[in-house]
């Protein structure tokens, strides 16, 4: 009678068993809880290999006004369109950027393609919260002024950020352009640039991040005083895959719009 008794104890053992993470595996046996339902896992529920893909992309589209075209370096109401695509995978990120532009002035009207960038970048981070990313690219010259300024454009660059705790970080970045257009005689002559910003970020939760920032960037144009500008940026999350970028800038220099802003709205899988 007992071995009849016991049978049943031992079925309703099995039925209950409980295996939270549902990695096959029972609570009362996982070593490893909480593993995500895409990994393989050994005996213990512990993962020996994931099954989610290592590849990222986002698409990011977005719209700008400025009191200044950059490009030839005139006062004038510019509107802009930006395109941006990135794919990351593990620490190696890789970024094509394009967009076109609009400009009026009581003078003069002009409109079209901005030159275009296609850049590698590697990221290196470290457990005291410090992390490095280098980064190389060229500028492709997609933006056509009419004076000599259709060459090849190489650039590098380093950005370093450093996380204070877990809401609260530090950033600064530079880079350097080779600049490799022919000079207009007695009109134009180029130069290599250089750009500079530092500043910091704080997060309000997971989805809302707030920084301030200062930044200057050396014209291509000899002779042009250098843009500087403070700005203010807000990243905010919708959901899982959708994001948007609200970025304000002000002109602390005569060569920079005295007023200048984007909206950007991204796509990430």
């Amino acid at each position: 009678m007992k071995k009849i008794l016991l049978l049943p104890l031992l079925l309703s053992g099995c039925l209950f068993a409980i295996d939270s993470d549902m990695d096959g595996v029972d609570d009362a046996q996982d070593q490893c809880m909480n593993t995500p339902f895409s990994d393989l896992v050994n005996a213990s529920g512990c993962t020996i290999r994931s099954l989610q893909s290592s590849d990222h992309y986002d698409i990011i589209v977005g719209s700008g006004y400025s009191q200044i075209n950059y490009a030839s370096q005139e006062k004038a109401d510019t509107l802009t369109q930006t395109l941006q695509a990135d794919y990351f995978n593990g620490n190696i990120w890789v970024q094509f950027a394009g967009s076109y532009f609009k400009s009026s002035s009581p003078s003069f009207t002009q409109s079209g393609l901005g030159d275009t960038l296609i850049a590698l970048y590697y990221k290196s981070s470290f457990e005291n919260g410090f992390t490095i990313q280098t980064g190389i690219g060229v500028l492709l010259p997609t933006y056509n002024s009419g004076y000599h300024n259709e060459a090849v454009d190489y650039q590098g660059s380093i950005n370093l950020q450093y996380d204070l705790s877990d809401d609260t970080n530090l950033f600064a970045g530079y880079s350097y352009t080779l600049v490799n257009d022919t000079n207009v005689p007695n009109t134009l002559q180029y130069q290599n640039t250089h750009s500079f910003y530092a500043g910091a970020g704080y997060a309000f939760n997971d989805t809302t991040r707030l920084s301030a920032s200062y930044a200057q960037a050396q014209s291509m144009y000899v002779g042009t005083s250098t843009i500087k500008t403070a700005s203010v940026s807000l990243f905010y999350q919708l959901n899982t895959h959708w994001f948007t970028m609200l970025d304000y800038r002000y002109g602390l220099s005569d060569s920079a719009s005295d007023h200048d802003g984007s909206v950007r709205l991204g796509y990430y899988f």
